[in-house]
């Protein structure tokens, strides 16, 4: 079914304006419930499929494949859509299929697996709801800051505690992004007090207007997910840009009980202005001095106009043109966790490899729109399989 699916990646555009286009007609309500942009709706649809397509072994969805789907289905209980309505959009799957070109078997073989899909998600659903399992919060934003113009810190309140283990993301929606739902992690464990803070980089329209959040404003948060790496003494933990947030809660969990000795932390930005909640990590410092914390620049000035807040006192980042230098020099035995947007993470990866770390030592958590049913971020860029191409011409962006 690869073959299935890679051909469904390249025509995933139309695949899912034509899915839309009968299910929207078919149940009018649901236009509502997504993006108001047609190219801005539902855009994971045809790469999810294309996932399944290429992971199912034999004629049955199970293992791993079919867990996740269990996952999917619960999750999507956000958007309002009750379990009965499957069936519908089952039927508007299939239907798409027509604009692909398939021969008769690999329709055939689309088919069986769309109708699979459709059934596992139903059936999560409808448990989750016999459960009395929320398919939703809602959450009131009560302060936000600006470190810099690039960062926006968002901090809400709950009615109802959102239990979550730190490091998980959150799928989250506002009045600002009607119908778009971006996942964003929590920057501290989950508490009895409803307070969250969230971080956000003003990259990509999403994540934008969520930063345009003003106290006052309600947003909407679906169930977490992901499964969050476990920190032990030969760990280096390592953040880019706003992948601070989960480093943070990642931290803040293990103080509840004993940070390990050994655990080394790097938080990687452009430029020194570019690094915010410095107070919070120097008193962090303070508290736990045999804590490794340290700062890596790629610039050693800032832009023209960024705006950053002043530094807490003390800090003095590393420059280096190459971020993973510094942390190769403290030698390549250890076991890596990297949080942060997918192409500075894949960039990571790539250099912690040449520098002689083992593939098996590199643990990623990372985000771009898309990226979760994608192979790369260079083939969500459109560079397909030429990685070393897409590297040049992100570090030229860098640049």
């Amino acid at each position: 079914m690869r073959e299935l699916g890679e051909h469904l990646r390249k025509h995933a555009e139309d695949y899912r304006d034509a899915v839309h286009g009968h299910f929207f007609a078919t149940v009018a309500e649901s236009r509502q419930v997504f993006a108001l942009s047609m190219k801005d709706t539902h855009p994971s649809m045809a790469p999810a499929l294309a996932w399944v397509l290429e992971n199912v072994e034999g004629d049955e969805v199970q293992g791993d494949v079919a867990q996740r789907l269990v996952r999917m289905g619960r999750d999507h209980r956000r958007l309002g859509f009750p379990p009965e309505v499957y069936p519908k959009f089952e039927a508007s799957l299939v239907h798409g299929l027509g604009v692909l070109g398939l021969t008769p078997y690999q329709h055939d073989v689309a088919t069986r697996t769309i109708s699979q899909v459709c059934s596992i998600m139903r059936t999560a659903a409808q448990e989750a709801d016999v459960a009395g399992l929320p398919p939703a919060h809602s959450a009131q934003v009560v302060a936000v800051e600006k470190p810099n113009r690039n960062t926006a810190v968002v901090r809400l309140e709950s009615g109802m505690a959102l239990d979550y283990r730190a490091g998980q993301h959150v799928p989250v929606t506002s009045q600002l992004t009607p119908g778009t739902w971006r996942p964003l992690t929590p920057a501290a464990p989950a508490g009895d007090s409803g307070q969250l803070i969230f971080h956000l980089a003003l990259a990509g329209e999403a994540s934008s207007m969520l930063a345009k959040a003003q106290p006052g404003d309600w947003w909407t948060l679906g169930m977490p997910a992901g499964e969050p790496p476990q920190l032990d003494s030969g760990t280096t933990l390592i953040s880019f840009g706003t992948g601070w947030a989960g480093a943070r809660a990642l931290l803040l969990d293990a103080l509840e009980n004993t940070l390990p000795s050994g655990l080394q932390v790097y938080a990687v930005a452009p430029s020194p202005g570019e690094h915010y909640d410095t107070e919070f990590q120097a008193n962090l410092q303070a508290l736990l001095p045999e804590l490794k914390l340290r700062h890596i620049v790629r610039e050693g000035q800032d832009p023209w106009l960024l705006g950053a807040q002043p530094a807490a006192h003390g800090f003095k980042p590393v420059v280096a043109k190459e971020p993973m230098e510094p942390v190769l020099a403290e030698g390549t035995d250890r076991r890596f966790v990297l949080i942060g947007p997918a192409d500075r993470v894949e960039l990571a990866r790539a250099a912690l490899l040449a520098g002689g770390v083992a593939e098996e030592a590199i643990t990623m958590d990372s985000w771009q729109r898309g990226h979760e049913w994608a192979a790369s971020a260079a083939e969500l860029d459109g560079w397909g399989d030429d990685w070393e191409a897409w590297a040049a011409w992100k570090k030229s962006q860098w640049a």
